[in-house]
């Protein structure tokens, strides 16, 4: 049960990427209808894929479907029907109901209210409308390019030409020869081998004989006499093991297993009146065996398996093994064959090839994995590369006969010379690459002295060479050098160190000093300051690198040289990253470990405060060392929790697309960075708003096609979804070149809707009067829709934002367009605040609301018409008693306060208080029960004394 239980997560998983890919291939299939073959492909894939796991798993109501829909895509594919408006509708009509059976699924449903038969009727019905010539083809999307059989053909003679002149001076002219073919492996196996009883066995059991007598009776009085013995020796084989007078093995086990199974057939059948006509002969034969204890005897049999590699393919994938082999790794062949008793062989065969891939790089899967997926094959071919020696994954599955492998030996042929000679159009083509190359390189050689010489000369006066000295008595003084580095950083560029930089991180400085060549504007002496005020320094010396003199040219090319190393490292490193294998990890453990080092941070300023207070040597090295791997833990931590805004992002072309066909809009959907990462909190969160504020644009933004003809616009709308990183933030913008908002229009509408009297409404700026869109309530629709109409979308979307510690603001010109911008925390777990104080209560101010700091007196603070307000940079800034935002009594007793100066809606505003204490990094925790829903709190925390601190949330204070 644990397994199925476990299945099924993994097909959620699964089935959920697969939906959402299909989501995205539809709507690309029906934009780029030019690129429907390599589209189709891929839908096809997700969909056999979906349908195999389905099927697996006994979600015939899902995989039925799925394989009619496999039935419109085979023909698409094959040309015989046209990709058009109603094509695409019935894909994405099926597409929606098996989301919801999907869905389903997980809600722990095994039927579905979707009408599967009706769904599949009107396929069928398409499907031979198109294929009989009936249908009209006007509706048919236009290809850019027609391919016709002629096109196919030179399409193809051009892509069999293409390897041998591509290649010429790389892998075209070696030649893989396999020196170990076929190899036998002699697996020893157990015929019957012990197992630990289950804990829920004896109720099973139980049960078992309980069924086995009520069927006996029923098949009885049916006239099923063999049946009726076969299910009474299941009674009697269920009860011996239960009073353990036979042996629980895994041979015995295995029998039991298929008796069960046996009985389910049974009842099932005679429940439905239907005929018995599974085979039960073997299965009484082999409990009558196992009763008369022919099957006690525990028996080792050496069973002999050939691994013959020459099943696979090598030349279709010659260059990829060439590749790997230059990488150095190693190539395998690996077998695995299924238990016959196993219920679920795709599932373990399946579960087989994951493992490789946690391990290495598949090349060749025999038979593919989509057949796999359909069923009826127990065994497998797998042809893999590795960095490990010798990798062995047999005890990884279970209910597996057998899992061996063995390295592969190639012989790498390079026979240049043949092929040159033996192919003139090859041998001039090559000498003339040749040529060309070694003239190219010579100019490249030339050029790169002179710009060598040019960057040079503009380094001048601008490179230091950096000797420091720590403290022999220092216990960490790889940590001092690396606060050193680190300050350096914020005022230029360090270009190299010795030891290397990543031997300082891990502690390894190799003696008591370090050199740092290094590039800035600053002077010596404000080099010097830079350095000696990290503790424990005690000597450093800063030495400008003369350039006229040629030992120091040759050391700054050098460290050029060093540094383009570097960078070439770093780009191998990064494309080796790409290549490594992932795993799933369950979001809870993710978000625990999220709370731990929540936790660290926590207790680090705690000792970071105890340092401070006693002033002990010891412990402030010790604090230094803590406050690196802490902040390196957390950095680490934090990336692990940051996911491509892409993730929510392509949920979206398929809703522009509905929602602009119900509005019988034309629109050209956009997006743009959406490689741009998140924290899965903030990103969870985005959806909601996000679909208000596209589902506003396409109804009240974008005009008709008609409307937008007579105003001198393209047919097509254009709605852009962008997002941008900025600093500590991230920006999300929906932009379209729709009518924009009016704010004559906008103020006419909030005192219709009495929201505004006509004196505030007049009063209202520009950019004021557009704001109001975010009023509850607001909507200029003049009727409710599916679309729009109830005026609770963009008041959603502010509240939400706002939820997450971000903001909106809204760019917009008649005539032009409308531009919302989204302005997001990176992360909501742990963030930079400033901490204050009022009436001996600290609080914490996310840091990315505050703008600025200043002292003033009392007797500065003016009343203007009923608004308090101070001179701030010879302008007026309203400004609020913090006291009496949180609705506390009393009156400050000093006459200096402190103001701080905040952004509240794109607005500036003073927060007056009695004391500010400093930047912080805090941990934000959660608010629960009466707390939860107080305005003006985003949350509390605990500082490094153990104090709680509440998190104010100065946009709804």
């Amino acid at each position: 049960m644990e397994d199925m239980e476990q299945y099924k997560e993994l097909f959620m998983t699964e089935a959920e990427e697969h939906l959402q890919s299909l989501n995205q291939n539809m709507v690309e299939l029906e934009n780029s209808p030019e690129n429907a073959e390599e589209i189709i492909n891929l839908i096809f894939r997700s969909a056999h894929t979906l349908k195999g796991s389905a099927r697996t798993l006994g979600f015939e109501h899902i995989s039925s479907l799925t394989h009619h829909m496999e039935d419109i895509l085979d023909y698409i594919r094959d040309g015989r029907i046209k990709v058009n408006r109603e094509i695409v509708d019935l894909l994405f009509k099926c597409l929606d109901a098996l989301e919801k059976m999907v869905s389903e699924v997980s809600e722990g449903e095994n039927t579905t209210d979707v009408d599967v038969e009706s769904l599949v009727t009107l396929i069928k019905s398409i499907k031979s409308k198109y294929l009989s010539g009936e249908c009209n083809s006007k509706d048919t999307v236009k290809s850019k390019t027609e391919v016709t059989p002629d096109l196919k053909l030179n399409l193809v003679e051009k892509k069999a030409k293409e390897p041998v002149t591509q290649n010429l001076t790389t892998n075209a002219l070696k030649k893989l020869l396999l020196k170990n073919e076929v190899d036998k492996v002699i697996v020893k196996q157990k015929t019957v081998e012990n197992i630990d009883k289950p804990e829920n066995l004896d109720e099973i059991l139980s049960q078992m004989q309980e069924s086995a007598s009520t069927l006996q009776t029923i098949l009885d009085a049916l006239g099923y006499g063999k049946l009726k013995d076969t299910i009474k020796n299941i009674g009697e084989f269920s009860k011996s093991i239960l009073n353990e007078t036979v042996k629980l093995n895994s041979h015995s086990m295995s029998i039991l297993k298929l008796a069960l199974l046996t009985m389910e057939k049974t009842a099932k059948a005679v429940e439905k009146g239907e005929d018995v006509t599974f085979d039960y002969g073997t299965l009484n034969n082999d409990i009558l065996c196992i009763l008369n204890g022919e099957y006690n005897v525990e028996i080792d049999t050496d069973e002999e398996i050939t691994l013959d590699s020459t099943i696979f393919d090598f030349e279709s994938i010659s260059d990829e093994i060439l590749s790997e082999l230059d990488e150095n790794k190693k190539i395998y062949h690996l077998k695995a064959k299924v238990s016959d008793d196993c219920m679920l062989k795709a599932v373990r065969l399946t579960m087989v090839v994951s493992k490789i891939r946690q391990i290495g790089s598949i090349l060749l899967v025999l038979p593919p994995e989509n057949e796999i997926l359909s069923g009826g094959h127990n065994e497998i071919d797998v042809l893999y590369s590795t960095d490990f020696e010798n990798p062995n994954i047999s005890n990884e599955v279970c209910e597996m006969d057998y899992v061996v492998s063995k390295e592969l030996l190639f012989e790498i042929n390079e026979n240049n010379e043949s092929i040159i000679d033996n192919n003139p159009d090859i041998r001039d083509k090559f000498e003339n690459e040749f040529k060309e190359n070694i003239d190219d390189k010579e100019n490249i050689d030339d050029k790169e002295n002179i710009d060598d010489k040019e960057n040079i000369d503009e380094e001048i006066n601008s490179k230091y060479k950096i000797e420091i000295k720590v403290d022999p008595e220092c216990m960490l003084k790889a940590v001092r050098t690396y606060m050193v580095i680190k300050d350096l950083k914020t005022k230029g560029t360090v270009l190299k160190t010795t030891p290397s930089e990543e031997q300082i991180q891990t502690g390894n400085l190799e003696g008591e000093s370090a050199i740092i060549y290094y590039n800035s504007d600053s002077s010596e002496d404000e080099i010097r300051e830079i350095i000696l005020k990290t503790p424990e320094i005690i000597d450093t010396s800063v030495e400008t690198l003369d350039f006229d003199h040629e030992d120091s040219v040759v050391e700054i090319k050098s460290l050029k040289i060093d540094s383009e190393k570097e960078n070439l490292k770093k780009q191998q490193q990064a494309e080796a990253a790409k290549k490594s294998q992932t795993v799933r990890v369950n979001i809870e453990k993710l978000d625990k470990l999220m709370n731990l080092v929540g936790e660290v941070v926590i207790n680090r300023a705690n000792f970071t405060q105890i340092a401070t207070k006693y002033d002990l040597k010891e412990l402030h090295n010790a604090v230094g060392r803590l406050n690196m791997l802490a902040t390196e833990l957390q950095e680490e931590v934090m990336s692990m929790r940051m996911i491509p805004v892409g993730f929510v992002f392509n949920r979206f072309p398929r809703t522009v697309r509905d929602t602009a066909k119900a509005l019988g809009k034309e629109i050209d959907f956009e997006i743009e960075g959406s490689e741009i990462e998140l924290d899965r909190t903030v990103l969870d969160e985005l959806a909601e708003p996000l679909t208000h504020l596209i589902r506003n644009s396409l109804d009240h933004g974008i005009e008709t096609s008609e409307d937008r003809i007579k105003s001198g616009k393209s047919e097509k709308g254009i709605l852009k979804l962008i997002a941008t990183r900025e600093r500590d933030r991230v920006n999300i913008i929906i932009k379209d070149d729709g009518k924009g908002i009016n704010p004559d229009f906008m103020r006419k509408i909030v005192v219709k809707k009495g929201l505004y009297s006509k004196e505030e409404a007049e009063k209202l700026t520009d950019n004021e009067a557009v704001n109001v869109i975010f009023l509850p309530g607001f909507s200029t629709a003049e009727k409710v829709s599916d679309v729009s109409g109830r005026g609770v979308g963009m008041d959603v979307v502010r509240s939400k934002v706002e939820s997450l510690g971000g903001s909106v603001s809204v760019k917009s010109k008649v005539g032009v367009g409308t531009e919302i911008t989204l302005h997001l925390p990176l992360t909501m777990a742990i963030i930079q605040t400033l901490l204050v104080k009022l009436n001996s209560q600290i609080y914490a101010l996310p840091l990315t609301s505050v703008l600025d700091v200043v002292s003033i007196q009392k007797d500065q603070i003016k009343n203007l018409e009923g608004q308090e307000a101070i001179i701030y940079r010879e302008h007026l800034l309203p400004v609020i008693w913090l006291k009496d935002a949180l609705n506390q009594y009393g009156t400050s007793s000093s006459e200096g306060l402190y103001v701080v100066v905040v952004e509240k809606n794109k607005d500036k505003i003073g927060v007056i208080l009695d004391e500010v204490i400093g930047r912080d990094e805090i941990v934000v925790k959660p608010l629960t029960g009466i707390l939860k829903n107080v305005n003006g709190l985003a949350g509390a925390t605990i500082l490094g004394d153990g104090k709680v601190a509440l998190i104010l949330d100065l946009n709804n204070i």
